[in-house]
């Protein structure tokens, strides 16, 4: 038999860490049961649709990830599929954990606390595993180290000259320990601007998850040096379009708009984190497009097998450090959020 619907309440109605800015109602109480939890997601509240533009793409991505494996015809083991597989598992943990923390959240105060801090562990290692599938998949297949397919401007001025084989060989060696390193570091900023109070916490959260991206440099200096839109338009349209639908979504998350034009009004549906969910998907999407070209590509002709250790192996450890991350601060939280 269906829960009957729990009344929703006004924000001087609910403790002041359930309030979100702007948003005046819709807010379900405090201590709600699990059941209850899980109702929910059908009845109109201000986390209604934040789980529905989250949970859809999981689905979606659930679907294509079976299709893209089956389509590889190579067993599941095999070690060209590794960085698929961790580029996998930070897609859907990311959805999934997303979807979790915004139906739960209302369990205690605690609970929405961890909740939101493996929300934020899930991105930072959803960032890493994009890296690992950057690494293996599209940087063998860049012409960075080629320079007779620089455009003829860049050849004019004598860029050419640069030693570009000692410039990528610097960074192949480099780019997981540091995606490494960005990754626990954002997770521990994320989860500091929660647990002690910032002036600016979506800003800075949008800031410190935007510091990964700067890993996928060699695709936009493919880019800038290299014709790389009439070699593959494919990566060039949708690796910039990825970043701008990136850019969308910031904007939503810092600016709070339309919600702050008219706190009221878009309580329950169009609110700005719902916005900013659609055009994250819109980008991992594009990103996956990608990610499944230089698949492709690597499994035509692959430059070196990936090992365990250097891609699931990566993964294990950073969750055990974003596990201690978050740990740490939940065990470092006041007197006030342990009901």
């Amino acid at each position: 038999m269906p829960l009957p619907p729990s009344p929703l309440l006004r924000w001087d109605e609910v403790p002041a860490d359930f309030v979100e800015c702007f948003i005046l109602s819709g807010y379900r109480r405090l201590h709600l049961p699990g059941q209850a939890c899980l109702a929910s997601i059908f009845q109109p509240t201000n986390e209604t649709l934040n789980f529905w533009t989250h949970f859809l793409p999981l689905v979606l991505f659930v679907s294509k990830f079976y299709l893209l494996f089956s389509a590889a015809e190579l067993p599941g083991h095999h070690p060209a599929l590794l960085p698929l597989w961790c580029y996998a598992s930070g897609v859907l943990l990311t959805f999934a954990m997303s979807c979790t923390a915004h139906v739960f959240s209302c369990r205690s105060l605690r609970l929405r606390a961890a909740f939101f801090f493996l929300d934020y562990a899930s991105i930072s290692y959803y960032g890493f595993a994009s890296t690992v599938a950057y690494t293996y998949y599209l940087l063998p297949g860049l012409r960075l180290l080629d320079p007779a397919v620089m455009t003829p401007y860049l050849q004019s001025l004598g860029w050419h000259r640069v030693d570009y084989p000692a410039v990528l060989g610097l960074y192949g060696a480099l780019v997981l320990p540091v995606a490494f390193a960005l990754a626990v570091t954002c997770t521990v900023a994320c989860c500091r601007s929660r647990a002690e109070g910032c002036a600016y916490p979506f800003a800075v959260r949008t800031f410190v998850f935007a510091m990964p991206l700067s890993m996928a440099c060699p695709v936009m200096l493919e880019s800038l040096l290299f014709d790389l839109s009439g070699r593959n338009p494919t990566l060039f349209v949708c690796f910039y379009r990825r970043y701008f639908w990136l850019l969308v979504a910031a904007f939503f998350n810092v600016s709070k708009i339309p919600e702050r034009i008219q706190p009221g009004r878009f309580d329950i549906v169009g609110h700005s984190h719902q916005l900013f969910h659609i055009f994250t998907f819109l980008s991992i999407y594009d990103q996956m497009r990608y990610v499944e070209q230089g698949l492709e590509q690597f499994l035509r002709a692959p430059p070196s097998a990936p090992t365990f250790r250097g891609t699931v192996g990566y993964m294990l450890l950073l969750s055990l450090c974003l596990g201690w991350v978050v740990r740490t601060y939940l065990k470092g939280l006041t007197v006030a959020k342990q009901d």
